[in-house]
């Protein structure tokens, strides 16, 4: 049975050390392979959605988007990745800030073999954790990552108008919420929050061109028995509040 391989991504705005960095991951820590190299956060964040790579390596100062709002915005999008800070900047304000983000490790550069090897080793045995639970549960072992996406999906479509809570899909499917947000998110493009909210505001699109049914009545249809988070949940999706879509739809 081969080794379990983990996707890297460094970003590092030096050339020079971004390579480096690369190299020492991969040779302290076989199980780890670095797919991609970013010079800034934006660039990364890019990658980060192409790739959805497993751990993310990346440097505090670099131009356009820093390491801390990377960091941000991946906890944010994608809470299943880890994240991990590298800088120069010996500050303890630095290190506080990257804990707020839920950042696993903070390394000073240059980096320590010794140091990153425990790092690695750290995050290969969580990252381990999340594979022995799709092996485990619920007897999936046997299915494909996308064939379990679209069991999800069909879930979806049919419990549509319950209260749908990530945790109790994650749990009844049998993995972690990060493991199978990893598995729905490749495969669909959207986190399960994002698609229960756009598959609901879809469906709420069709029943407001009925004029006879209210919009409280086609918000409890599609999910939202509030029908002031309908409306605002609408809006945020579309632009406009569901009296507003009606009107100009009409």
């Amino acid at each position: 049975m081969s080794k379990a391989k983990f996707s890297v991504l460094v970003v590092e705005d030096e050339k020079l050390i971004a390579r480096n960095i690369s190299r020492s991951i991969q040779r302290v820590n076989s199980s780890f392979e670095v797919v991609a190299i970013a010079s800034n956060g934006e660039e990364a964040l890019a990658i980060t959605d192409e790739l959805l790579p497993n751990v993310v390596f990346t440097d505090i100062c670099m131009p356009i988007m820093d390491g801390l709002e990377l960091a941000k915005r991946i906890r944010e999008k994608y809470d299943f990745i880890v994240c991990v800070i590298l800088s120069g900047h010996n500050d303890f304000a630095y290190a506080k800030e990257a804990i707020q983000h839920q950042v696993m490790e903070y390394l000073l550069k240059p980096v320590n073999d010794d140091e990153l090897s425990e790092v690695l080793r750290k995050i290969e045995k969580n990252l381990l954790t999340f594979q022995e639970e799709f092996e485990m549960a619920n007897n999936t072992s046997f299915q494909k990552p996308e064939n379990i996406a679209e069991l999800v999906e069909e879930y979806i479509h049919k419990h549509y108008m319950e209260l749908l809570e990530l945790g109790e899909i994650a749990e009844k499917f049998g993995f972690s919420v990060s493991y199978l947000t990893k598995i729905f998110t490749k495969f669909t493009g959207k986190t399960p929050s994002k698609y229960i909210r756009d598959y609901r505001i879809s469906l709420a699109k069709q029943l407001l061109r009925n004029p006879n049914l209210s919009i409280s009545v086609v918000g409890k249809k599609v999910g939202y028995p509030d029908q002031f988070h309908f409306s605002k949940i609408f809006r945020q999706a579309t632009g406009m509040s569901p009296s507003e879509f009606r009107t100009r739809d009409s």
